[in-house]
């Protein structure tokens, strides 16, 4: 049977293409693919592509329907309607990332324009790649924090301060008291549209651009962190008390008299831990005391829900954003010093050889016999400072067991197999007047590992012992990297003579052989950079799969319950054990998993947006100034570089890199100029000039020197 339209084809086209009618009645007889039309329709050569864009515009007109196994059927309003997130792109385009798992669905820089980041939508193939269209937005974003702006003409409208959302905010009437530059929070009050923009109406008003702290508010707001308690938690936090009463001890173990010590930075303000060691018969007692928060926050409370929406608290240079009032987390829950506080303890026994012998939970009552500081035990147990010594004499004898036992578990660490990355970290330190005086490194001394280590083995013991109880509790898992990463990482590794031993699958003990088989290597810097991001993020989560990057197979978060909500619902499991009152493991337990790995992620993101904001205000001043760098990053668009004595990252554009045309390396992390052959690689040393700064992207552009 041959087209009937035909003709009326040909008079349209050079090459003639199926007509709609026709290919409607091929689709009517059964769902079919692009390529089962070539075959029964007879369409060849350059016929091709046409054909394509035929299928694609009677989806568009709801004549056909597209699945995503790329079959084509007749439309049906609900057939093929997916629901989903955008996730959008900050060079306009986006996707779609659907409830039911798969490849994420695209979206066009046009159909971007119906939608902001994080809308949820009903959203419908278009073609078989997974292009597009928005059906309907079922949840839209309410407000955005952005820089106000006016226009030639006298209106107003403000600029998103998230990247990922490229549509403008028309402001239609502005208050007198707005100016220029202002950053302010905006309600969308008129959806966009394709032919006219979002419109919204200012309800807040977080300061001028470049006034103190303006960028930590503006993170605040894009990211959704709570910052004021709700009303509820604020009346039931002023009904508590300030001290331990008698009544709170009944029922728990007096330890007041164990010189247990806090051991914290200068700046801490809230101390979830106390440790104490003293030496066996064969080995060690280690004693972790905790914070027992789960006593003054029940579950179900009003201060129970505001906890479990912030996840966490989220430290910014300026400024902690608690997950709890003020008045818990640095008082009546911190393990102050000379005071009594309430605290879950995990007393466990360590053997010679630093393995985890028993271990045992009670809540008991403590006291701080020593605020200490990581500087300041630092100087007593590496540099043996006299006067330090003499001042905390009371509680030698606990800090020389303790530095005795980390020893022991510095070894079984690396027994283990745990890598050791050893990365700078930095301070962004500050004058008096709020502005950045300098960007800084930051060492960790052995008193941080110490209290590192401790922390390890109570968080190994606490999964151990919840595990054996079939309890209720988020797993810290942190999964296997994925066979892809794992293999151009071994390709990149087996180019510059390292080998990565261990299969498919290699454990933590093969990566971290490889980072001491490259120690003292001029390219050693490369080589972290590259297995480090070979690494999966780690997760919490009620199914265990075992801490690859600590080469454990039980663990958890028990030692910071002020500051995560993970390590509540933990310290709640150990009650319920010791209480003899089990729950199993809870559906519920699974979500609260999800929903607190991305509260994690949401700090994460903020507190590092911040710190770009801060790092590339103290930059601008600094355009046309040469410094060196390390290439921290090889892209095909691009390098990126970290500036050696300020610790900053900027990116050098392809386009700029005149001398040469560069190509993109991706095993061996380089770019190679097609004619000279020279080399750009991970880890190489580098003279750039500062280009420009752009704070609202915050990105620094560099050129080479």
């Amino acid at each position: 049977m041959s087209d009937p339209h035909q003709n009326r084809e040909s008079k349209k086209y050079d090459n003639p293409i199926p007509s709609r009618e026709y290919i409607l009645e091929h689709v009517a007889k059964q769902a079919v693919t692009t390529y089962d039309l070539y075959d029964l329709l007879e369409v060849k050569g350059k016929q091709k592509k046409p054909l394509t864009h035929r299928l694609r515009a009677m989806v568009r007109d709801k004549q056909l329907s597209c699945n995503r196994e790329g079959e084509y059927s007749i439309f049906d309003a609900e057939k093929d309607v997916m629901t989903g997130t955008i996730s959008a792109h900050p060079r306009g385009f986006g996707f779609v990332m659907l409830d039911e798992g798969g490849k994420d669905l695209r979206l066009s820089a046009h159909q971007m324009k119906l939608v902001f980041h994080g809308d949820r939508v009903k959203a419908r193939m278009l073609d078989e790649r997974g292009d597009s269209e928005v059906v309907e937005v079922l949840e839209s974003l309410k407000s955005v924090v952005g820089r106000l702006h006016f226009g030639s003409e006298g209106g107003a409208y403000v600029v998103v301060d998230d990247k990922r959302i490229c549509n403008n905010i028309d402001i239609p009437k502005t208050s007198n008291e707005n100016t220029e530059q202002q950053i302010v929070v905006v309600e969308i009050t008129q959806a966009p549209t394709f032919k006219t923009p979002a419109q919204g109406k200012i309800t807040q008003i977080l300061g001028d651009y470049m006034d103190e702290g303006v960028e930590t508010e503006a993170a605040l707001y894009r990211n959704g962190i709570p910052v004021d308690f709700s009303e509820e938690t604020l009346a039931q936090t002023k009904q508590l008390p300030t001290e331990v009463s008698a009544q709170d001890k009944i029922g728990r173990v007096d330890i007041t008299n164990m010189k247990l010590v806090t051991i914290d930075g200068e700046d801490s303000r809230d101390f979830d831990d106390a440790v104490f060691a003293e030496s066996t018969n064969n080995g060690w007692k280690l004693v972790v005391s905790i914070a027992d928060v789960s006593y003054y926050v029940e579950e179900g409370t009003a201060l129970d829900i505001d906890a479990v929406q912030r996840g966490n608290s989220v430290y910014f240079p300026r400024r902690v954003v608690s997950m709890l009032p003020e008045e818990l987390s640095n008082g009546l829950c911190s393990i102050n010093p000379d005071v009594e506080r309430l605290c879950m303890t995990c007393e466990m026994n360590i053997d010679t050889e630093g393995n985890l012998l028993d271990y045992k939970f009670y809540p008991a009552v403590m006291f701080s016999h020593a605020r200490l500081t990581y500087t300041k035990v630092g100087k007593i147990l590496e540099e043996h400072d006299s006067e330090l010594t003499q001042q905390y004499s009371g509680v030698m004898d606990n800090l020389n067991a303790l530095y005795d036992l980390y020893k022991v578990l510095k070894g079984a660490r690396t027994k283990r197999g745990v890598m050791d990355f050893d990365r700078i970290e930095t301070q962004v330190l500050f004058d008096d007047n709020g502005k950045i005086d300098n960007i800084v490194a930051t060492s960790r001394n052995d008193a941080h590992k110490l209290i590192e280590e401790c922390m390890l083995m109570a968080n190994q013991a606490t999964a151990k012992f919840l595990a054996e109880n079939d309890e209720d509790f988020l797993y810290r898992i942190h999964p296997k990297p994925t066979a892809e990463k794992v293999e151009l990482t071994r390709q990149f590794l087996t180019a510059v003579g390292l080998t990565l031993e261990g299969g498919v699958q290699p454990e933590s003990k093969h990566f971290a052989k490889v980072l001491e088989d490259a120690k003292g290597r001029d390219d050693e810097n490369i080589i972290k950079t590259v297995v480090l991001r070979t690494m999966k993020q780690a997760v919490y989560t009620p199914a265990n799969e075992g801490h690859f990057g600590l080469a454990f197979d039980d663990y958890t978060h028990f030692t910071s319950p002020i500051r995560r909500y993970p390590d509540l619902l933990v310290h709640r499991a150990i009650n319920r054990v010791l209480n003899k009152s089990t729950r199993k493991p809870s559906k519920a337990m699974v979500e609260l998993g999800v929903e607190l790995s991305a509260t994690e992620r949401r700090a994460n993101e903020a507190t590092r947006d911040v710190e770009q904001w801060l790092k590339c205000e103290y930059m601008r001043d600094k355009v046309g100034e040469t410094f060196s760098g390390v290439i921290s990053g090889i892209a095909a668009f691009g390098i990126f570089i970290e500036l050696t004595d300020i610790y900053t990252e900027g990116m050098i554009s392809i386009r700029d890199m005149k001398d040469d045309y560069y190509n993109f390396d991706e095993i061996h992390h380089q770019l190679k100029g097609q004619r000279g052959g020279k080399v750009f690689r991970l880890g190489d040393t580098i003279k750039i000039q500062v280009a420009s700064v752009n704070l609202d992207d915050r990105q620094m552009v560099f050129i080479p020197a």
